[in-house]
């Protein structure tokens, strides 16, 4: 018999395993795809220390003589697992090394580095920068100035029906700078006024960017250099610090997942995207979670998007009276109507998740934790969410 003591150890250390192995797959440090099996066995050696009858009966069943016989056994189960799986990793590496080094031989002289085809030229992206503005006069003439690129850029300004003075001035002095064009309209919400920006806009490339934040000099250029070199790409996100009532840094995902936006967006409101392919969506619609809205429409069109691994804008943090903290008092709601809204995205779940290949881990946690979010408090949510810009870390 175990006695409690040596029973609480082995709960405490197995899921100290679990943890350190989550934390590992979320700060990258270990790929998801090797993820599986050190789940499984931390998983299960938590089972087996808290259900102890569980490993008398295992131990029985294959005529193991004492406990210890059962948790050796397992363990070389799990190395045997840990070897096959590394023996198909690199026998997959091997043959194609092969492939490529055979290819390197047909191409002959003309792989020479001098007989490479040089790349093409990129010309002067054509970007417009999108700024809805509801009284927001204190911050709006420092979004302006930010905008510091090698080109020009145009900046739409939508006046979404302030009513206080110092945002009406505010407005007049920027709508004298140049490459700034101000439009007025009645008050109809945060993605009414960017999408009526992204109608009055002219460039190829448009970045919305809130009039509380910043971006970091030379951003656009480096985002639309990223669209330029690749056609087939519709977007392109980056990493954003934070600066006001906290500091820190969100990463954003490395890659575009489709399936995880079904539950929880991941990606900066303040992106690039080719202007064509926001409009194709219809901009953006709603007072609240109208980014996530438009991230889920670009999915269900098939669109694709890239990283642009930098920091490229500022993001003002505010107390809880700004629209985020609202809006997450009443997530439940709005998750229900975007989920409405793209019922053809979610209907395609397995799909996007073929597509993305989520470690098995996360197939299990995100529907659990995110989507309606009825399992995880408010003010636990936004601990863990203030703990992960502190650190500089993002989603998993």
């Amino acid at each position: 018999m175990i006695d409690l003591k040596t029973r609480a150890l082995a709960i405490a250390g197995s899921l100290a395993l679990l943890m350190i192995v989550i934390d590992l797959v979320r700060r990258r440090k270990l790929k998801e795809e090797y993820s599986f099996l050190w789940v499984l066995a931390s998983t299960s050696l938590l089972v087996l220390a808290a259900w102890y009858q569980l490993l008398e009966w295992i131990t029985h069943v294959i005529g193991g003589v004492a406990l210890s016989t059962t948790l050796f056994f397992f363990a070389l189960l799990f190395v045997f697992f840990m070897l096959l799986h590394y023996s198909v990793r690199i026998s997959a590496l091997e043959r194609r090394l092969t492939s490529l080094v055979q290819e390197v031989g047909l191409l002959g002289p003309d792989a020479e580095a001098g007989d490479r085809p040089p790349e093409p030229e990129l010309g002067v992206p054509s970007i417009s920068v999108l700024i809805p503005c509801f009284n927001d006069g204190a911050t709006l003439e420092a979004a302006v100035q930010s905008v510091s690129e090698p080109g020009p850029v145009e900046i739409v300004i939508v006046d979404d029906g302030s009513d206080d003075e110092e945002t009406v001035a505010a407005l007049a002095r920027c709508a004298e700078a140049p490459g700034v064009r101000l439009v007025r309209q009645e008050n109809g919400g945060l993605g009414a006024a960017r999408t009526r920006a992204l109608q009055e806009a002219s460039g190829e490339f448009v970045f919305p960017l809130d009039a509380d934040d910043l971006l970091e000099p030379e951003a656009l250029t480096m985002m639309a250099t990223t669209l330029q070199r690749s056609p087939e790409l519709d977007f392109t996100w980056g990493n954003y610090s934070l600066f006001g009532a906290e500091d820190g840094q969100y990463r954003a995902p490395d890659r575009w997942l489709p399936w995880t936006l079904t539950y929880v967006n991941p990606y900066p409101v303040c992106s690039m995207f080719r202007r064509q392919a926001v409009q194709s969506a219809g901009g953006w619609v709603g007072r609240a979670y109208e980014d996530w809205n438009l991230w889920l429409r670009l999915a269900g069109l098939g669109m694709r998007g890239a990283k642009t691994p930098a920091v490229v804008y500022r993001r003002r943090i505010h107390g809880d009276g700004r629209l985020l903290p609202q809006a997450r008092r009443q997530h439940a709601a709005l998750y229900a109507a975007i989920r409405s809204q793209n019922a053809g995205v979610f209907a395609e779940r397995d799909r996007l998740r073929g597509i993305e290949r989520p470690a098995p881990w996360k197939r299990a946690v995100y529907p659990l934790l995110f989507g309606s979010r009825r399992f995880v408090p408010e003010r636990v949510e936004t601990t863990l969410k203030r703990r992960m810009m502190r650190r500089g870390t993002g989603l998993p």
